[in-house]
């Protein structure tokens, strides 16, 4: 099973250096996103990561970057998908949000598709999930997508067992994991929290 971080939406302190502690640890798909940065925003933060990573990274805003970095993907929403026909090479990753059954349905061209909130988010306030874990085993149960399932919307630790036990093929974490750090400002800690979740994710074979 698939354990992919996304970037905090905002920077913070030691971000980066946690960050190359996490590729160290194994991180495979960094997803990042950061909205409302400028292409020039992009461009600082991608210039402070070592080029051996930038092949783990997928990248959500300014895609045009994805060629200049060498990157691992581009991920798209409602908002962009019609750009896809743009990035048709072979091995270039391309996934999508989703909040719906029927979008995932639709999907075609897309290696994965995060599908939230599963949970309600850690990181925004009053975004509450929008299923019932009865309502996603029985979609997996009966429908084959396209695309991969990675779930996403309050994953932590305590949760991302249970929502491999669903069907989904993976899992995304963002606000468990950062606010880990943001709060103890301890790097070993939230290392080590990463490293129980990909254990998590696999030990899973998907059910469905």
């Amino acid at each position: 099973m698939q354990l992919i971080i996304i970037s905090h939406p905002e920077n913070f302190h030691a971000e980066h250096e946690l960050l190359l502690h996490l590729f160290d640890a194994g991180l495979e798909s960094f997803h990042l996103r950061k909205p409302g940065s400028s292409a020039e925003d992009y461009k600082r933060y991608m210039d402070t990561i070592p080029d051996i990573y930038h092949k783990h990274i997928i990248i959500h805003r300014h895609i045009s970057l994805y060629n200049e970095y060498n990157l691992k993907g581009v991920h798209f929403s409602s908002g962009n998908k019609h750009k896809t026909n743009e990035f048709m090479q072979e091995g270039i990753q391309k996934s999508i949000s989703c909040h719906s059954f029927d979008e995932l349905l639709k999907l075609q061209g897309f290696q994965y598709a995060f599908l939230s909130p599963v949970f309600d988010s850690i990181s925004k306030e009053n975004y509450k999930s929008r299923f019932s874990e009865e309502e996603i085993t029985a979609f997996f149960k009966q429908n084959k997508t396209d695309a991969k399932v990675i779930a996403l919307g309050g994953i932590s630790s305590e949760n991302i067992e249970k929502t491999l036990l669903m069907g989904f093929d993976g899992a995304a974490v963002m606000g468990t994991l950062w606010n880990n750090y943001i709060t103890d400002k301890n790097t070993d800690k939230t290392v080590n929290y990463f490293i129980e979740l990909n254990r998590k994710c696999r030990q899973f074979v998907r059910m469905y």
